[in-house]
């Protein structure tokens, strides 16, 4: 995408979700307690439901076999107090390739961008139907993977999203497709893959208040796996641990 529009493509989404942000209350935080994998789950089944992704279910979670990769860490994202998304880094690095969620249906469109690269994937990032402003939700999610990408130092940050998110994918962080629709496992509707070269983007991401970071951001979210957005709120506690797999 030619650079001076894409620019300008970022600098509207930023005009346009920035009185959302600065009524602030967003933190977020890496998912470690059996009570945020709870919530996570419930989020994600809420919000798949609702765009027919999953059937309607007697227990209304969902889950996956990629949340107890070693390479992944799964985020929830509060208002207030209250879970309103959540959103799952995977992180493949070059001699030291992880399996990314999306290989389960994109393998060979992903091959180019695994050899011998930084591959940071975007996956199950959902929002609660109810959000008043999931448009915002999806940007304040989407930190976390724009610091994800600066501490491992990605080439690529990709993301398999379903069609009809294909245009806000690509005007939001100027991501292009990669590969056409498939089925992927447990989910109904087909996705697409899209990506974006993340070190020739960063500098045009961050110029959007909500993903730009600081070096005390990357230390906080390396050290901790919290994000803080401009009101300056962050996640609590702030000495949670990490738990070694998703509650049961």
């Amino acid at each position: 995408m030619d650079t001076p529009i894409l620019a300008a493509r970022l600098r509207d989404c930023a005009a346009a979700i920035r009185r959302a942000a600065t009524r602030g209350g967003f933190a977020m935080r890496r998912t470690v307690s059996c009570e945020d994998w709870a919530a996570v789950r419930a989020l994600r089944f809420a919000a798949l439901a609702s765009h027919g992704d999953v059937a309607r279910s007697a227990v209304p979670v969902h889950g996956d076999r990629h949340d107890t990769d070693a390479a992944t860490s799964t985020f929830l994202l509060t208002r207030n107090g209250r879970p309103v998304g959540s959103t799952r880094a995977t992180v493949s690095r070059a001699g030291r390739p992880a399996r990314l969620p999306a290989m389960d249906a994109f393998e060979r469109d992903l091959a180019f961008a695994l050899a011998g690269a930084n591959v940071v994937e975007a996956s199950l990032t959902v929002v609660d139907p109810a959000a008043p402003d999931p448009a915002s939700a999806v940007f304040h999610l989407f930190k976390a993977h724009v610091l994800a990408c600066a501490a491992c130092d990605a080439d690529w940050l990709v993301a398999a999203v379903r069609e009809t998110q294909m245009g806000f994918y690509r005007r939001a962080f100027g991501m292009e497709i990669l590969g056409g629709a498939e089925s992927v496992p447990g989910l109904a509707v087909r996705r697409v893959l899209m990506g974006l070269r993340y070190r020739e983007q960063a500098a045009l991401l961050r110029r959007n208040p909500l993903l730009a970071t600081t070096a005390a951001d990357e230390r906080r979210f390396a050290a901790r796996g919290h994000v803080v957005f401009s009101d300056g709120r962050a996640a609590s506690p702030a000495d949670a641990t990490p738990a070694a797999a998703p509650c049961d």
